[in-house]
């Protein structure tokens, strides 16, 4: 491990720190509560969604609704867009077919694919997962053919001169290659669904985390919307902790050849 990489925690912590005192600093000269929540109302309120009687179910039921549509939306675009990207990068047909089409719904904001899914599915759990499916599969197709398509031909070509048939060349050669991007579409659709769902969910004002994060802004009680938001913050901070540690774990070659560089 690096000098760099061992003082990442500490550095961490300390802008942590940092951040509280400048929001309390702001809240100092704000102070007004239905303007800006200090960080010990937002403590306060932190707790009691996991103590009060009135707040703890609503916040528990909430986050598994959110929790289950981030995770069901980021599954069905890593199945359709890690295939696909992959298809675009390797074969030159399907890349003309679908290029175009792929970087124009990428192009679209989150929040424009709400009003389709409405109608579609109405103000439900399925409606925020589609929206959390199509903004997070065409990051994952981007990534994964972009991985694909840069593969150096330093690599195919001995392969192929060896005898490869095409399947060795796809699973010994191009995946292992492509590998680190897409462990980073990936990572990336993973935050892009987290953003669909929580968005969807504010516009219904009805569903989930993001409801509660509107309802609680809308009655003007920030400490509580605060303190959510600090929530769903932990929890997007986590589940990028835990995509970057199944990239070590998966691309663990490159994590080497990087520390060797150092």
């Amino acid at each position: 491990m690096s000098t760099v990489h061992k003082f990442r925690l500490p550095i961490f912590v300390g802008t942590i720190i940092l951040f509280v005192a400048v929001w309390q600093l702001f809240a100092n000269v704000v102070d007004d509560p239905l303007r800006l929540a200090s960080p010990l109302q937002t403590a306060h309120m932190f707790m009691q969604l996991f103590v009060s009687p009135t707040l703890q179910p609503l916040f528990l039921s909430g986050l598994g609704s959110t929790m289950f549509e981030i995770f069901a939306g980021f599954a069905l675009a890593a199945v359709v867009g890690v295939p696909v990207g992959f298809l675009m990068g390797r074969y030159i047909v399907a890349d003309y077919m679908l290029d175009p089409w792929v970087n124009a719904w990428y192009s679209i904001p989150a929040v424009a694919f709400v009003p389709l899914t409405m109608s579609w599915t109405g103000t439900t759990s399925i409606s925020a997962l589609t929206v959390a499916f199509f903004i997070a599969v065409f990051s994952i197709i981007i990534n994964v053919y972009t991985g694909v398509k840069n593969v150096s031909a330093s690599l195919v070509e001995p392969a192929l001169a060896f005898g490869s048939n095409q399947k060795q060349l796809v699973m010994k050669v191009i995946l292992p290659a492509a590998l680190p991007n897409i462990m980073v579409g990936l990572r990336l659709g993973l935050s892009r669904a987290i953003d669909g769902v929580i968005i969807a969910e504010m516009l219904f004002t009805v569903l989930g985390f993001g409801g509660l994060i509107f309802d609680a802004a809308d009655k003007l009680e920030l400490p509580l919307a605060t303190a959510l938001i600090v929530v769903l913050a932990l929890i997007s901070i986590a589940l990028s902790e835990l995509m970057k540690y199944l990239n070590r774990r998966v691309v663990a070659w490159k994590e080497s050849a990087a520390m060797i560089r150092e």
